[in-house]
C-alpha cells in the first residue's frame, strides 16, 4: 500500500503542465473586409497592423489601428481599447492569428470581457476572429480575451506515467504469483 501511495504521488507530480504562453511568439493581427462593400475585399492595411509582431508583456508590443483602437497582446490574453467613437461596416472582422503557444498547446476557447454589443466570435486552434459587422461603440469601448488552451503534458510526464504503470504492473504480477504458489 505504501508503494501505491508513492507511485500515485509520482504520477500526480508528473502530470504538472507548463503554462501555455505567447511570449516571444510572432503573431499577426489585422482588420479584414470579408464582403465586397465597394471598397474591395481582403486585408485593410497601413494602420499599424500590417505586419506580424513579437509578443511581449506590457505595452512594448502595443499596436494601433488608425485612431480607432490599440491592441495589446500578452502571454495569455489580448486587449483592444477603443480611442474614439466608431461604427464598423458590413463584413469587417478583426483576426489575431499564428497563436503558437510555447508548450505546443492549441487554443480551445476564449474568456471574453467586453462592453461591445453585437459582435461575433470564432476561435480556432491558432486564431481568434471577431466579426465587427455593424458594431458601434464609444471611446470607452473595450474587448479583452483570455486564452484558454488545451493542456499538453510535458514529455517528462509521459516518462513518469510509463514508469509508474510499469511498477504497478510489476507489483500486481508479483502479488498474483505469491497468491498462486
Amino acid at each position: 500500500m505504501k508503494l501505491l501511495s508513492v507511485l500515485l504521488g509520482l504520477v500526480l507530480i508528473a502530470d504538472a503542465r507548463a503554462d501555455a504562453s505567447l511570449l516571444g511568439d510572432t503573431v499577426d493581427a489585422g482588420m479584414y473586409r470579408t464582403i465586397d462593400t465597394g471598397k474591395g475585399v481582403g486585408r485593410i492595411t497601413g494602420f499599424g497592423l500590417d505586419s506580424p509582431f513579437v509578443v511581449e508583456n506590457g505595452a512594448a508590443d502595443q499596436k494601433s489601428y488608425s485612431v480607432a483602437y490599440t491592441l495589446d497582446v500578452d502571454a495569455d490574453r489580448f486587449t483592444m481599447d477603443y480611442r474614439n467613437p466608431f461604427a464598423w461596416g458590413n463584413g469587417i472582422v478583426f483576426r489575431l492569428t499564428d497563436l503558437d503557444f510555447s508548450n505546443g498547446a492549441s487554443l480551445q476557447s476564449l474568456i471574453v470581457d467586453t462592453n461591445l454589443v453585437g459582435y461575433g466570435l470564432t476561435v480556432g486552434a491558432d486564431y481568434v476572429e471577431i466579426n465587427l459587422s455593424g458594431v458601434h461603440g464609444t471611446r470607452d469601448a473595450y474587448f479583452s480575451g483570455q486564452f484558454i488552451t488545451t493542456a499538453v503534458p510535458e514529455p517528462a510526464s509521459y516518462a513518469m506515467l510509463s514508469l509508474g504503470l510499469a511498477v504497478v504492473g510489476f507489483g500486481a504480477r508479483r502479488a498474483r504469483k505469491a497468491r498462486q504458489g
